[in-house]
């Protein structure tokens, strides 16, 4: 298909009519694609407080205010966010119809709002109790849920309760809208530079996501857990919402320009040659029917899942590990050294070579594997080298795949759908990994057990690499 056919085909917003308003993207000195990728960076940045990045930090003081147990705070932080994986699926298409601009704007408030309920979770919790019944038992129809909830919450179903609705919003909201924002927005503008234009992005993001841990600490320290979470929610709700309402646009055509910035001349065709046509927009069903998106969203997912529940876990597993937990938060800033040149690597591949993306899905199953196998041997220097290693090389191939692969396979018109299906995989199995993790240390004893069965994962994902092929390849015209 032609860039003047995927034009025509391209879905317009309702804000399409306010591209040019409050400034003309077509007049910026460069293609405003750069400024789409400095806005998105900023939206996934502001992310971090409704990530484990983000929310790990604060675990420790939720379960003093709430009087948990972190068996179950993991589980209320299981509960909200597979509820949040659900209904994401949802806002994706809300995204397709209203575009990134105004999305951004409800995502950006929501977060303030969200993250405005869990300073207030204790309160929370105490306005639950004096409307739900102390004894669910009571209530007719009810007796056989009410008996297990009270089995998983035995120091009180509305705290845990509480904790489980704020997580829910955290998690929708941030982990879950404001990062398919971004990434929505930068594969929409971009095709050939596509994978170096969320290497570029990652830089600043992997320096803001592994510095979190360590930075929310000392904010808490300084200020306060609850007034950390009052300066998270004026940032993002006033500063975000204002860059994102100001300069975000949802794709190039409806600014009177083009992917990439590159014209649309014969001329400009064979100078810039697509390595990767996209040929067929497929819809999120069909897309779901194929291979491809199941091991590129499970993939990404199991990463996700891992590097969730060290982040939760991060004071207790350290701690396990006969670490400090400022050593052990200061795992995270060792990951930035070798995640950045891999994500520039996986970068150039994918935009100047025709590699395969099923390579890249091979490379990054086998280094999720090592990087458990690191984590088993924790205590050791040569365990703790390991994890760094190799979570730090699949993180940056990660960061490219998380961006760059949904729109090479499917296209971009149904792309937020599509993404949003791919990030509620990513959400649901980021629940169950704080959960696996303090519930494989209290059945098995450590977390080290726990992750020996958690090996399975990546090899069986590594045979599904293996057989996964680009959609797009079946839709190319025949010579």
């Amino acid at each position: 298909m032609s860039i003047n056919q995927q034009t025509e085909q391209n879905r317009r917003p309702v804000l399409a009519k306010w591209a040019n308003i409050p400034f003309s993207p077509a007049k910026w000195p460069f293609f405003y694609g750069w400024m789409i990728v400095a806005v998105s960076t900023v939206s996934i940045v502001c992310s971090i407080p409704g990530q484990t990045a983000g929310v790990g930090v604060f675990t420790d003081h939720i379960i003093d205010a709430l009087d948990l147990t972190r068996d179950e705070l993991s589980l209320a932080y299981m509960i909200g966010t597979l509820s949040s994986g659900f209904i994401l699926p949802f806002a994706g298409r809300l995204l397709d119809v209203i575009g990134v601009r105004l999305m951004s704007l409800f995502a950006s408030l929501g977060l303030a709002g969200s993250l405005l309920i869990l300073s207030h979770v204790d309160r929370l919790a105490d306005w639950l109790s004096r409307r739900i019944p102390s004894d669910l038992t009571a209530l007719p129809g009810i007796e056989p849920l009410a008996d297990l909830l009270t089995r998983f919450f035995p120091s009180g179903l509305t705290a845990g309760a509480a904790a489980a609705i704020a997580f829910l919003f955290i998690r929708f909201f941030g982990q879950g809208n404001m990062t398919t924002v971004g990434r929505v927005a930068m594969g929409r503008w971009f095709n050939r530079h596509r994978g170096m234009a969320t290497a570029i992005s990652g830089v600043p993001a992997t320096f803001a996501f592994n510095a979190a841990p360590w930075l929310l600490a000392g904010l808490i320290a300084a200020l306060g857990w609850r007034q950390a979470c009052w300066l998270m929610a004026g940032i993002v709700g006033g500063g975000m919402a204002t860059l994102g309402l100001l300069f975000f646009r949802d794709n190039p055509e409806e600014c009177g320009l083009t992917m990439d910035g590159t014209p649309l001349t014969e001329e400009a065709q064979q100078k810039h040659p697509d390595l990767h046509p996209i040929y067929r927009d497929f819809t999120r069903r069909e897309a779901l029917k194929t291979l491809s998106f199941w091991t590129t969203a499970l993939l990404l997912s199991l990463h996700g899942m891992i590097v969730t529940a060290v982040a939760f876990h991060i004071t207790d597993f350290g701690q396990d590990a006969g670490k400090s937990a400022e050593e052990a938060t200061r795992l995270f800033l060792y990951f930035v050294f070798i995640t950045l040149p891999v994500r520039f690597l996986t970068a150039y591949l994918m935009d100047r070579t025709r590699i395969p993306l099923s390579w890249v899905l091979m490379a990054l199953s086998t280094t999720i594997a090592g990087g458990i196998y690191g984590l088993i041997f924790f205590d050791t220097p040569v365990g703790f080298g390991t994890t760094i290693l190799m979570f730090g090389i699949s993180g940056g191939m990660w960061g490219v795949l998380a961006d760059a692969s949904l729109p090479r396979f499917f296209g971009r018109k149904h792309l937020g759908a599509i993404s949003s299906a791919a990030m509620s995989a990513m959400v649901l199995s980021s629940a169950m990994g704080p959960v696996l993790f303090s519930y494989g240390k209290t059945w098995l004893g450590s977390y080290q057990d726990a992750l020996l069965w958690m090996l399975i994962l990546p090899a069986g994902l590594l045979v599904m690499s293996l057989l996964t092929r680009n959609p797009q390849h079946r839709c190319a015209p025949q010579p």
